[in-house]
């Protein structure tokens, strides 16, 4: 008889635990209490769009990165994903637009052109976007003793611009 776990909550970490449960000769149930599994990942369809909530920012999505092949082997990389040029664009009533650019270059420029008189800052800030790119904190559990230590040092830093 197999050994069996009952999984509260189908995000990515309950789905994820049932998969490796499996994997590892044990039956597995997980109980979610809404409609549709995947937690803050469910995807929807509207007008022949797919709006995701938040796959494009899914640590380890990257083919780069150490989770990726933890993704792979789930089955939860099927296809190749795109990587937009801005995070984020906010609007105002009055028509003036902000945009948060993942090159830090462009957001540097970009945040200039809004904000000349906040230089400093702004150069304080896209300093440590740079200084920071490249940190993935969820990568941790897989990541190097050496990689990890890095990062604890990077995190007076990190913490600053929480």
């Amino acid at each position: 008889m197999a050994k069996s776990v009952v999984i509260i909550g189908a995000g990515i970490a309950g789905l994820a635990t049932g998969c490796y449960a499996q994997m590892n000769g044990y039956r597995s149930q997980i109980l979610e209490m809404h409609s549709l599994p995947g937690g803050a990942c469910t995807a929807w369809k509207r007008k022949g769009y797919t709006f995701e909530g938040c796959i494009h920012h899914l640590a380890g999505s990257k083919p780069s990165s150490r989770l990726y092949p933890v993704w792979q082997e789930l089955g939860a990389m099927p296809r190749p994903m795109s990587y937009p040029e801005e995070l984020v664009r906010i609007e105002a009533p009055d028509g003036q637009q902000v945009t948060l650019f993942y090159d830090p270059d462009r957001l540097a420029d970009h945040m200039n052109a809004i904000a000349p008189d906040d230089g400093p800052a702004i150069a304080a800030y896209t300093g440590a976007v740079r200084a920071l790119a490249g940190i993935d904190l969820l990568d941790m559990p897989v990541a190097t003793m050496r990689d990890n230590l890095r990062l604890v040092m990077r995190m007076p830093r990190l913490l600053k611009w929480f």
